[in-house]
């Protein structure tokens, strides 16, 4: 592994999620790297316009990420099926959901957000632990225990191990948080990502329905209908 190129992405992660500025001492510190090694870093990636600086030296996201973004959304196989299955399937009080993992969390790619916009469905990035998300559930029952364990550590493994079993013996998983709102969550197909269903009420035979809705979402997103 290339370790500068690894810790340049991690740096440009940092500053992702971190929604403000960041200084060299506070990403180094934040990253455990040292800060003139942050310093070069971050004296590239000004060059390539991946971050930019402010009056108080703190460093922030730049122009040329938000262009690099734009261009793989633009181009992305993905983001047009997305697209597509939204246009499809229009506006409605259920909540349609597409999630990844990253590290002990899951990242929103997608959020309708019971009948929001596509505009403000699409890129949301929200981050919430696995715990919280049929998605994270979902995602970690493709894995195996020790797989598992080394992400979440052995309390939270054995705090999650019943629900992970679940979603092993089942295509469409289903979870109820509230009872205004079980989520249903699947595997898409050939990607590390899942796709769910929250904000759910009602009777079994409209539960039902929308699981066959969610694998049908799931195969087109993937290129499989």
């Amino acid at each position: 592994m290339n370790s500068t190129v690894y810790d340049a992405f991690r740096c440009l992660n940092l500053l992702a999620t971190g929604n403000r500025s960041f200084g060299i001492r506070e990403i180094g510190r934040l990253l455990g790297l040292d800060s003139a090694k942050v310093t070069r870093l971050m004296q590239t990636l000004l060059k390539l316009e991946m971050v930019q600086q402010d009056a108080r030296r703190k460093y922030s996201l730049g122009m040329g990420i938000h262009r690099l973004s734009a261009s793989a959304i633009h181009n992305s196989a993905f983001y047009t099926a997305v697209l597509n299955m939204l246009e499809e399937t229009g506006s409605h009080s259920v909540s349609i959901v597409i999630g990844v993992l990253s590290g002990n969390n899951v990242v929103y790619l997608l959020h309708t957000r019971g009948g929001k916009s596509i505009a403000r469905a699409i890129g949301n990035y929200e981050s919430v632990p696995i715990r919280d998300s049929v998605i994270g559930i979902k995602l970690l029952a493709t894995m195996s225990d020790e797989e598992i364990i080394d992400r979440l550590g052995i309390h939270d493994y054995h705090l999650l191990k019943n629900d992970i079993e679940n979603a092993r013996h089942h295509q469409v998983y289903g979870k109820a948080y509230s009872e205004q709102d079980y989520r249903l969550a699947c595997i898409i197909p050939g990607m590390q990502a899942a796709i769910a269903l929250s904000n759910i009420h009602g009777d079994r035979l409209n539960i039902d329905s929308l699981r066959q809705f969610l694998m049908s979402a799931a195969r087109k997103i993937s290129g499989v209908e």
